[in-house]
Order: C-alpha cells, then sequence, then structure tokens
C-alpha cells in the first residue's frame, strides 16, 4: 500500500490568504485519498497584523494557543477519518522574505519555545530547535527570495504546487547539485491547490519522529501534479 501526505498547508483560520477552514481542508485530502497532512502555518510578523486586536496584550501560551488554532482543528478532523494531521511550520523572520518549513515538532515545542518569526537568522532557529527535525528551505526561487548556502538545511521543496514549473525545476537542480533532500508540498491556500503536492511512501507515518524518521531515510518519492 501506498500513503500519500501533503507537507505544506495552510488553514483559514490563522492565514486571511487561506480560503478553507482547518477541517474542511481534512475532508478534502480524506476525499483525494490522501492519508495525513502537516499544518505548516506562517510564523511571521504578517500574523500579528493580521491577528492584531485578537493578540495584544496576550500571554506567549495564548498567542500560541491561537496560532495553532488551526492545526488543532485539523488535528480533531482528522483523528475523526482517520487521518494523521502534524503540526509544522513555515517560518519567516522577521524583516526577511525567505521561508523554512520545519517538520518533526510538536505542540509542546510551540509553547516552550521563543517566537520564530522574532528570531534573527537561520542559524538562530537551527540553535533552539530540537536536534532530531528537519529544516527545508520553502520555494527557494520565488520572487524575491535569496538561494542560501544549503548546508544548514536537510533540505529543499523541490516542488511546490503554487509555484511556477521553472522555478520548480530551478529548486530541484538546487537539490541535486548541492545532494540534498526534497521534499514537495501543494503550499494549500485555495480549493484550486488541492492535492498539488506531497510525498508517497509505504510507510505509514504517525507522529512527528516518523516524519522526520522516513525524511531523513528517502523512503519517499516527490508527489508532482
Amino acid at each position: 500500500m501506498m500513503y500519500r501526505y501533503d507537507l505544506h498547508i495552510h488553514t483559514a483560520e490563522c492565514d486571511l490568504a487561506a480560503h478553507v477552514p482547518a477541517a474542511e481542508i481534512v475532508r478534502m485530502y480524506h476525499d483525494e485519498g490522501y492519508n495525513g497532512l502537516v499544518i505548516t502555518d506562517h510564523c511571521f510578523s504578517i500574523f500579528f497584523d493580521w491577528f492584531k486586536e485578537e493578540l495584544d496584550g496576550k500571554t506567549h501560551k495564548e498567542i500560541t494557543e491561537r496560532w495553532l488554532r488551526g492545526y488543532y482543528s485539523a488535528r480533531n478532523e482528522g483523528e475523526k477519518l482517520g487521518m494523521t494531521v502534524l503540526p509544522g511550520a513555515e517560518v519567516r523572520f522577521d524583516g526577511t522574505i525567505n521561508d523554512y518549513l520545519v517538520y518533526g515538532l510538536t505542540e509542546d515545542f510551540f509553547y516552550n519555545a521563543p517566537q520564530l518569526n522574532r528570531l534573527k537568522n537561520l542559524s538562530e532557529l537551527l540553535s533552539v530547535l530540537p536536534e532530531d527535525v528537519c529544516v527545508v528551505q520553502a520555494h527557494p526561487f520565488r520572487v524575491n527570495m535569496t538561494v542560501i548556502d544549503p548546508a544548514p538545511l536537510f533540505g529543499i521543496e523541490a516542488y511546490n504546487g503554487g509555484t511556477e514549473m521553472y522555478r520548480n525545476h530551478l529548486a530541484k537542480d538546487l537539490a541535486l547539485h548541492y545532494q540534498k533532500p526534497m521534499t514537495s508540498g501543494s503550499d494549500f491556500h485555495h480549493p484550486s491547490h488541492l492535492a498539488r503536492g506531497g510525498i508517497m511512501t509505504r510507510t505509514k507515518i504517525e507522529t512527528p519522529a516518523d516524519l522526520v524518521a522516513l525524511l531523513k531515510k528517502g523512503a519517499y518519492s516527490l508527489i508532482e501534479t
């Protein structure tokens, strides 16, 4: 049996550029035959602008609960449908443009970690992350993004369902040149993005640790649609 997982999903609960509530996203992917999702809502300064009235004066715990709202809703719906829903993040440091997908995190990490977008750079991010996670540069050839030395990264998002194909080809070439693992994700924001990326594997993923182990083993293929 082949299992399918989308590794790049944004929910309407946490992203004003996303148009589908988390529970509905899970149902849509279930109908498409996917077995799980990683919710990678944006961890960036714009989140605080979008929801300023809700977040002003809140504690770190309350802000984290609000930021995880989409994940919690997706996880609860996934439990009803027998789908794996994992927490992740797409991190952008304040005043910068590059995005980094982080896989292998638990809910507890977010409550105990500093606000990730407030860190200065990738080096600071890596210093606060648990040892056993995977950090992937998302869509590195989008307009205004900067291609960095990929040595500190686990891998490169070589296929992004919301990015032009020629840019995905460049990302794949970058990963091949530096012999970095590749990932794929739909970058879901809208129904038209449904099932446009992800990975296929013979290994069932149930926990963040399962996902990291699979990515490091390389026992998967990319969904590129």
